[in-house]
């Protein structure tokens, strides 16, 4: 991806969340997109523009839920209190549109007989 889709999709998220940090937003951003690279088994050259939108609701979600602190777990017996970690957060996120990025990165082809 190049540096000017990152700053327009930066742009966005933090258009959408002022309090979030713009260092923040991009570390974010470069775990999202080494996300989306794993899904790219068959090494096709990856269409960053069609995936901006995916993009943006991820980061913009992932963002959202670190500013405020999403819990991921609660145990009542010794009181244990967990907080998602960013990589938790953009794997659940990715998790429903990963069909549509394997589809738009052309991988992940079967044959039907």
């Amino acid at each position: 991806m190049d540096d000017v889709l990152k700053k327009e999709i930066i742009e966005s998220v933090k258009k959408q969340l002022p309090s979030a940090n713009d260092e923040r937003i991009a570390a974010v951003l470069e775990l999202v997109l080494l996300e989306i690279e794993s899904y790219n088994d068959c090494g096709n050259l990856i269409p960053w523009q069609k995936l901006r939108g995916v993009i943006i609701e991820v980061l913009y979600q992932s963002m959202k839920n670190e500013l405020e602190k999403t819990i991921s777990s609660v145990r009542r017996g010794d009181t244990t209190i967990s907080y998602a970690t960013a990589s938790q957060q953009i794997q659940g996120l990715l998790s429903g549109y990963d069909e549509l990025i394997i589809r738009i990165l052309g991988c992940g082809g079967m044959v039907f007989w």
